[in-house]
């Protein structure tokens, strides 16, 4: 009797998408808005306290985000950014890197933004010179853009350094990065998929939209010496309206990804983003609405709503045919991750390849095997294990 190879056991409640319990997921195609970038401006060098920018007057609802450099010998940090219509900027998460403490690179941008903007001022924490790299985005989330921040301290000296590497969380992003070496570099090295736009002040200043997830970082030809490097990511805006808060990768759809993502948030491996229990805050209840809103067909509750009716959940398994010909098939589970599989859940022998299982109970895991029966009753060995985990109302 041959071995069943493969079993998948999915989540179900009716009319919701599925959550596969061993790691394959069916997902919706994304929904995004198209990142274009509208202007990349050089700006100095300049002394600072102060350093003020001219611009391209800029777009209602857009994206701007400002690289800035300090001279060699210099490691200010910068107080604030602002400019002449009064759009808000902030820090992209913990964007300053410094290179053995001689000279430092910084990412700031505004969100949502005002139009008309046409000058632009950066105050840097002490005097010295510096030089800034301004680009307009068309298509950003205007909610929450910012995806992810990586930065490199004091790197050893190279020809090709490589800049802080980003993993995006979802599809459609752009991400900038900034090289400060202690050689100026020359250009992006061959093959690298970066977007060189200036190398004013001996700085890299470049960019990269990316249509797929990854792990991305820009590499430069350079003079040989140490360097710092500074990278963030920010995200499409979602299509159709306003973002979804339990979308927190902005993809346009509430799935198991957005799971993924608010957990890796409660165990401090992402940055807390999630607006749905209060700005900022991740939590267990966080986690649990957006487990919810997977469940529910994207619907998403956040404080002061009220949290949607329990589901009712079952388990699909699914499984690869036996190589032996006019065979059936019997489900196993068990409560116990490698049994023993006492419970036989199928009243009567499976002709097909699937099987539903509706007697569940929610917050339990279950764990399920499959055999192959030939006409003789001879039954093969177990399948592999697949598990799953019923979410609790």
């Amino acid at each position: 009797m041959a071995f069943i190879p493969v079993l998948l056991a999915r989540i179900l409640r009716a009319g919701a998408p599925g959550i596969l319990a061993c790691g394959v997921l069916l997902l919706s195609a994304p929904a995004s808005a198209q990142l274009t970038l509208v202007h990349a401006t050089s700006c100095g060098s300049q002394s600072f306290p102060t350093l003020a920018c001219t611009i391209p007057a800029t777009g209602n609802g857009n994206l701007i985000v400002v690289g800035w450099a300090s001279a060699w010998g210099t490691i200010p940090i910068v107080t604030g950014v602002t400019d002449n219509v009064g759009n808000t900027y902030a820090e992209a998460g913990s964007a300053r890197s410094v290179d053995s403490a001689n000279d430092m690179v910084d990412i700031w941008y505004a969100k949502n933004s005002k139009a008309g903007a046409t000058s632009l001022t950066i105050t840097p924490s002490t005097s010295g010179t510096g030089a800034a790299m301004i680009w307009e985005f068309s298509g950003a989330d205007t909610v929450s853009p910012l995806d992810q921040t990586s930065v490199l301290n004091s790197q050893p000296a190279s020809t090709t350094p490589s800049g802080a590497s980003i993993t995006t969380g979802s599809a459609n992003e752009v991400i900038i990065s900034l090289l400060v070496p202690a050689g100026s570099p020359s250009g992006i090295v061959s093959g690298n998929p970066f977007t060189n736009d200036s190398l004013n002040f001996g700085v890299g200043w470049a960019h990269l939209f990316t249509t797929s997830v990854g792990t991305y970082r820009a590499q430069w030809a350079a003079a040989s010496g140490t360097y710092a490097s500074s990278s963030v990511s920010f995200k499409a805006a979602a299509s159709g309206g306003a973002l979804n808060p339990c979308d927190l990768n902005s993809d346009g759809v509430v799935t198991v990804l957005d799971v993924n993502l608010i957990v890796n948030m409660v165990l401090g491996q992402a940055a807390c983003s999630a607006n749905i229990t209060g700005a900022g805050v991740c939590t267990i209840v966080t986690v649990q609405r957006v487990v919810n809103a997977s469940l529910a067909g994207g619907t998403c509750t956040v404080d002061g709503a009220p949290p949607p009716p329990p589901p009712s959940h079952s388990v699909t398994l699914s499984w690869v045919a036996s190589t032996t010909p006019s065979v059936s098939y019997n489900v196993y589970r068990s409560t116990t991750s490698g049994g023993p599989y006492s419970l036989k859940v199928n009243a009567s022998p499976i002709a097909g390849l699937s099987y539903v299982n509706t007697a569940v109970v929610a917050g339990q895991t279950y764990y399920y095997v499959v055999t192959a029966v030939d006409g003789g009753g001879t039954e093969s060995v177990p399948s592999n294990q697949a598990a799953a985990v019923i979410p609790t109302p």
